[in-house]
């Protein structure tokens, strides 16, 4: 898990896009006595990029930055999972913006491919 969680940082870093936080739940529920297998969320983001969609439907800002869900399962194996940015469209107004979803989708996409080496 840390070594892919520092391929991601380093790939976000690399697309010059800014890594805003990371959430560690594990950490959150060891903390409280409780176990959890690893999962962190990497929340990233570009403001030339995003507030596009917010500017269009100012309520994508609940679902802006992006976010990474990275977890470990019960065999040690690595995941990643996210919501694709095209997903929006369902909820929003968001009709004239597709090159900008277009654009967070090949980010996240990109990142799948960091996992994957």
């Amino acid at each position: 898990m840390g070594e892919t969680l520092t391929k991601l940082r380093a790939a976000i870093q690399g697309m010059g896009i800014n890594l805003i936080a990371e959430v560690d739940h594990a950490k959150a529920a060891a903390d409280k006595g409780l176990e959890l297998r690893p999962t962190h969320v990497l929340i990233f983001g570009n403001p030339l990029v995003g507030t596009n969609l917010m500017q269009a439907d100012q309520r994508t800002g609940l679902h802006l930055p992006l976010r990474l869900l990275v977890w470990e399962d019960e065999n040690g194996l690595v995941h990643l999972s996210y919501r694709h940015p095209n997903d929006l469209k369902r909820d929003f107004e968001l009709s004239k913006q597709q090159a900008v979803l277009s654009k967070m989708g090949m980010v996240l996409e990109k990142l799948s491919e960091v996992v994957k080496e």
